[in-house]
């Protein structure tokens, strides 16, 4: 009895430790990246619903310019790493899609407050740069952009840059999925899983005889606690580790 006692008690420490072992790889396998994601917050044609029967008989102007079509896109572009993004040796650079072109180009919001990020426009309207001189993790700027052109909204943006440890392009990201449903729903079953869990050993350890043999209680105790130990990790990967710590921000920004 004292030996399937001790190999019960080895396996719930074996899960532990396995369950450990996972969370702390995908918690180091996280650090130490340097990351940089522009959200597209929205893409919207301007006076998009205007019937079309006055449309073509209607000239709006720009600043003296003649526009027929053209559309207002807006990113949010967050330090999403761990590592601050400095030394650019090329700046952050945006092409407009479909030969189209800049009319007006603002930085709506910088965090933190007082840290200074500029833009310069192409000479032909083609393209954007964006000067940032730090951003550290967690940091982010919004900036809206003035198109005249036709554009796929559902297409992505492709942004360059030039930097140590990014890759040269970099697309443009839907605002991500919050896990928080998801979370939610694992726990009854991490619950019930629990309940089992310390109603087998229970039984094991205090019913006499048990309604097990030796081996068979062992095993199906070493089994459950192994699966208890991977939903309790399971939903601290949702609730934690994919729940989007931007997502609120990316939120407020898409309004």
């Amino acid at each position: 009895m004292y030996t399937s006692t001790i190999i019960t008690i080895l396996g719930i420490v074996f899960s532990a430790i396995i369950a450990w072992i996972i969370t702390r790889y995908y918690y180091l396998r996280n650090r130490n990246i340097r990351s940089l994601t522009p959200y597209k917050n929205f893409v919207a044609k301007v006076f998009s619903d205007i019937d079309p029967s006055l449309k073509k008989d209607l000239k709006i102007k720009y600043k003296g310019i003649d526009v027929d079509n053209f559309y207002q896109v807006q990113f949010t572009i967050i330090n999403t790493g761990n590592r601050s993004i400095n030394n650019f040796i090329k700046p952050l650079t945006l092409g407009i899609p479909n030969k189209g072109e800049i009319l007006d180009a603002k930085i709506l919001y910088i965090f933190p407050e007082g840290r200074e990020i500029t833009f310069d426009i192409g000479s032909r309207k083609n393209f954007i740069s964006y000067n940032i001189p730090l951003l550290n993790s967690g940091e982010y700027f919004v900036t809206k952009l003035l198109v005249k052109g036709d554009v796929e909204e559902n297409k992505d943006f492709i942004f360059k840059v030039t930097v140590e440890d990014l890759p040269p392009e970099i697309l443009s990201s839907k605002p991500p999925v919050i896990y928080k449903t998801r979370a939610s729903k694992l726990i009854p079953g991490m619950v019930f899983m629990i309940v089992v869990l310390i109603f087998l050993i229970a039984a094991r350890l205090l019913i006499k005889p048990s309604p097990f043999s030796d081996m068979g209680s062992t095993i199906l105790i070493v089994m459950y606690a192994i699966g208890t130990g991977f939903t309790i990790f399971t939903w601290f990967y949702f609730r934690l580790g994919s729940k989007n710590k931007y997502s609120e921000i990316l939120k407020k920004f898409s309004n």
